[in-house]
């Protein structure tokens, strides 16, 4: 019950957003302002604050190996799925196999993570490290699904991120241990943090306020797309995790499989309709696929939490 009040939590944080968007009282100049400040400022601090609470010398080399390589796999293997289920016309079939691959780890994955297990701050470095991987392919391998050319790629911008800077930094503030021989740091550090759950529902609702899918639950691949992106995604990682903990007796751990559970089960990255339309796709079929999946994301993420939790 816990976890689906967060959810519903969560969900009811995209009302203000959503209706300032409506009301037009956040114009596109402001939401981008907001969702800078997110991506530059709140995020980044809050992968550094809850760095800064780890014992990096309790975390093992298994976590953050299948942190960084599920993404690589379900990137692949998801619109292999996507492409066969996803019955529609070109323009549409591109969104719809991208809106199967990437998750929302960066406005709904990280903040998510922090309210649901705020004594576990290792959940927040592997979905940060998932979070990395996954927005480095989104601009490559992502971009190609979307435009089908590779010269559309370009590789400087994807290398750097405010999450990478984030997590090297916190790293490094972590076993120098700053928190406790500079707490003003932290203090600081924790006050710009609690910016992000907030920021990142607002902006994500505005970007859902500029939504106008017509009968978009009518169509049966809206549901495919969800069914990959929502419990097929999270489905992969569980048997994974479950292969490497009774098949291989690794120590899989619940922080690993909660942090993989959270990063495979959100819904589709906030970005798919703008990206859809900079390249010249069907923007309102992307925006539908985006809707449907975080509205039923708030029915499946409590269902795949009791999977992982019964096993984990």
């Amino acid at each position: 019950m816990d976890t689906l009040y967060i959810v519903l939590l969560f969900m009811a944080l995209l009302i203000p957003g959503f209706v300032l968007g409506k009301l037009k009282l956040l114009q596109d100049g402001a939401a981008v302002s907001l969702s800078n400040i997110l991506m530059y400022v709140a995020m980044p601090f809050l992968v550094f604050v809850k760095l800064l609470d780890i014992d990096f010398q309790s975390i093992g080399w298994l976590p953050i190996a299948v942190s960084a390589i599920l993404p690589i796999l379900l990137s692949f293997l998801l619109p292999l799925i996507g492409k066969y289920l996803c019955r529609v016309k070109e323009s549409k079939k591109r969104a719809a196999i991208f809106c199967t691959a990437f998750p929302n780890c960066g406005f709904l994955g990280i903040p998510l993570s922090a309210a649901m297990f705020p004594q576990k701050p290792e959940i927040t470095l592997y979905i940060s490290i998932f979070n990395v991987v996954s927005t480095f392919l989104l601009l490559t391998l992502g971009i190609y699904i979307l435009s089908g050319d590779k010269r559309k790629i370009d590789l400087k911008k994807t290398l750097i991120s405010p999450i990478c800077i984030a997590m090297l930094l916190g790293i490094i503030a972590s076993l120098c241990h700053v928190k406790a021989h500079a707490p003003y740091v932290y203090s600081f550090s924790e006050t710009l943090a609690q910016l992000c759950t907030p920021l990142s529902m607002i902006a994500l609702g505005y970007e859902l306020s500029k939504m106008q899918p017509l009968n978009m639950w009518k169509s049966l691949d809206v549901y495919a797309v969800a069914l990959i992106r929502l419990l097929l995604s999270p489905l992969f990682a569980f048997l994974i995790l479950v292969l490497l903990k009774f098949g291989l007796h690794l120590n899989v751990d619940s922080s690993l499989a909660f942090a993989m559970m959270i990063a495979t089960a959100v819904s589709t990255a906030a970005s798919a309709p703008a990206m859809a339309k900079k390249y010249e796709l069907d923007s309102e079929y992307t925006a539908a696929l985006t809707l449907v999946n975080t509205l039923l994301f708030t029915l499946t993420l409590p269902l795949t939490y009791l999977a992982f939790n019964a096993v984990f």
